[in-house]
Formats: C-alpha cells, structure tokens, sequence
C-alpha cells in the first residue's frame, strides 16, 4: 500500500512538473538499487525555492521501509544557476523550505499543524575543488512513520568548470556516517551526469 501511495504521489510530481515546461520530465526509471526522479525547480510544493533548473532525486531500495537498510537513505542534486557559491544560509534556508513543503502536500491529516523542518550545518574542509558541509535535518516524515525523524546530512557542492556552475549533491541518511548505506548513496553519480549534461 505505501508503494502504491508513492507511487502515485511521484505520478503527480510529474504532472505537474510537466506542465510547467516543454522539456521532458523523466520521472520513476527504475533499476535494481534506485528509483531516479527529475523534477524541475521550483519545486511545485515549495515554489519558494525560485531558482531555474532541475533536481535529480536517487532513492534507495527499501527507503520507504522502517525496517531496511535503506530507509530514507537518498540522494539528490541541484543543478540551478549557481554561478556563485552557496554558503551554509543558502542550504540551511533552502533545505528548510524544500522539507517543509513535501511534508504538507504528503500529509494527509490537513488539521494537522506540521512542526517546521530545522536544519543545522556545518562547513568542512575543501575536497577535490567541493566545498563540504555536514549536519543533520529534522523533518517531520509524513510519508511513514509520521513522526519527526533526524536525517544526518552531507552536502558536496562541487564546481563544474564546463558550465560554470555550483552543483550541490545533498546525501541523507538516518544511518551514522559509517553505516553501508552511505556506501549505498555513492552509487548515484549525480554530478557526473549534470555536470556532463546528461539528463
């Protein structure tokens, strides 16, 4: 059942996200690790992110299960017109806004009044030209346990030279920074592709 509501929750995603543009929106392509969504931004649900440009969205197998390894283990990319760096308001700000949203439009208790999303980060040491941060989110998770849940975080925002442009790739886990399902978000080469313009 939970399958089926996602589902048909990412099947919405794409209508609407088409119907914003004339440029195909490829949403759910499935394989045997991850479930690969692109929407384009603004987000629909969080319109206050008003930046151009798409989000590609990785999904771990079993992320919708309390029980896996992979529960709420995902990642995601933005590819906007970054052609300054972000610093750490810019994502704390913007993850606010992004979590808050998707958990109103999930929740299906519309009297219920959603606890905002609190996101604290903290700038790392450069790796390879990427500005690192870590932390954590604390969402409210309207889509199982209907609870509020930490996320741990790790932020890489990596430049691409050949478009000129800050490409930020958020990895996100409940699991500890040594648990396999990190090992899992290193799967989804997301930059690779936006960097490459392969979308």
């Amino acid at each position: 059942m939970k399958n089926f509501k996602l589902l048909i929750i990412l099947l919405f995603i794409c209508v609407l996200s088409s119907g914003q543009t004339n440029q195909e929106v490829n949403l759910i392509h499935l394989d045997s690790n991850w479930g690969k969504e692109i929407i384009q931004i603004p987000f629909w649900f969080a319109p206050e992110i008003n930046y151009e440009g798409y989000e590609d969205i990785r999904f771990a197998k079993g992320w919708e299960n309390i029980e896996s390894a992979g529960f709420w283990t995902l990642a995601f990319a933005w590819d906007m017109n970054l052609y300054s760096e972000p610093k750490t308001a810019f994502f704390e700000d913007n993850l606010k806004l992004y979590f808050d949203g998707l958990m109103k439009v999930v929740n299906e208790d519309t009297s219920l009044t959603i606890p905002k999303t609190k996101v604290f980060l903290t700038q790392g040491e450069s790796i390879n030209k990427s500005s690192i941060f870590k932390g954590t989110i604390e969402t409210y998770d309207a889509f199982t346990t209907k609870e509020i849940i930490t996320l741990n975080l790790i932020i890489e925002n990596y430049y691409c030279e050949k478009t000129n442009k800050y490409l930020p790739l958020f990895r996100i886990s409940p699991k500890d920074f040594s648990h396999e399902s990190w090992d899992m978000l290193e799967k989804a080469k997301l930059i690779t592709s936006l960097c490459e313009n392969k979308i």
